[in-house]
């Protein structure tokens, strides 16, 4: 699985957990970036001290551009775990209580209440894991769309060009539609393969298989693909996405 993507969506809290979307995927998926971070490691040598929490801070859209870009570059030299807030105003105006409720999220990456504060007004909760896995929290689940969005048409785009000579014109690859991707969401539940390792593309379309996994996601362990879903297909020539999904053979869209 060293290009397939797996997702599992936790739809009470919002939690997508993920291997093989990296922090660059989110960082040029999402369509509305944080106005500020604040870093969840109390050790984190990056960002400006903030007295109130005892934690940094990373302030102000270029800030953050900033900081995406050193990630996405893999030279943070730490653990790459926070949560975005709107205002400084309103973060010092967290209670001891809330504080300690974001030093144990920090810690133990998970919510003890909800995962989105009032007073931050937090669109996200970000962590990074080992093993190429992510586990993150989205206010709004198609935010995530988007991402997944962007990671299949450039992991198409690679692979329907690979074998092309430098003289051949590349051939070009349309956006997924979102209406597609949010297809998935029930499969998502249980845990679902994009298995680019066993894409196959010939002269007029590229086949991504789906599977369905058991079990939910563990960072040291593979997931076993046991249960055949269907199949997302581009057609080369009409530019086109198609969803075939082999359990409800109904249920056969196209969008252009």
């Amino acid at each position: 699985m060293k290009q397939s993507i797996y997702i599992h969506i936790d739809t009470t809290s919002n939690i997508v957990m993920t291997r093989g979307l990296q922090a660059a995927d989110f960082h040029t998926g999402i369509i509305h970036p944080p106005k500020n971070l604040l870093l969840l490691n109390p050790a984190s040598t990056y960002g400006d001290y903030e007295s109130h929490t005892g934690l940094k801070i990373v302030r102000g859209v270029d800030a953050v551009e900033q900081y995406a870009q050193i990630v996405t570059k893999q030279r943070l030299g730490e653990e790459n775990k926070w949560i975005d807030f709107s205002d400084l105003s309103m973060l010092r105006e967290l209670s001891p209580l809330e504080v300690s409720e974001l030093l144990y999220f920090g810690h133990m990456r998970t919510h003890l209440r909800s995962p989105f504060f009032y007073k931050l007004q937090n669109n996200f909760v970000y962590f990074d894991l080992p093993q190429r896995v992510s586990r993150i929290y989205y206010r709004y689940l198609d935010e995530f769309y988007r991402v997944l969005a962007g990671k299949i048409k450039r992991q198409t785009l690679e692979r329907v060009n690979d074998k092309r000579t430098f003289f051949k014109r590349p051939i070009p690859v349309a956006d997924v539609p979102l209406e597609i991707i949010k297809q998935l969401h029930e499969y998502t539940k249980e845990g679902l393969v994009l298995s680019f390792d066993q894409a196959t593309t010939d002269t007029h379309e590229f086949h991504l298989p789906l599977y369905l996994a058991d079990q939910e996601l563990v960072s040291n362990k593979e997931i076993s693909l046991e249960r055949y879903a269907g199949e997302l297909i581009y057609q080369l020539q009409d530019r086109s996405w198609t969803l075939h999904l082999s359990d409800a053979p109904a249920s056969f869209m196209s969008f252009i």
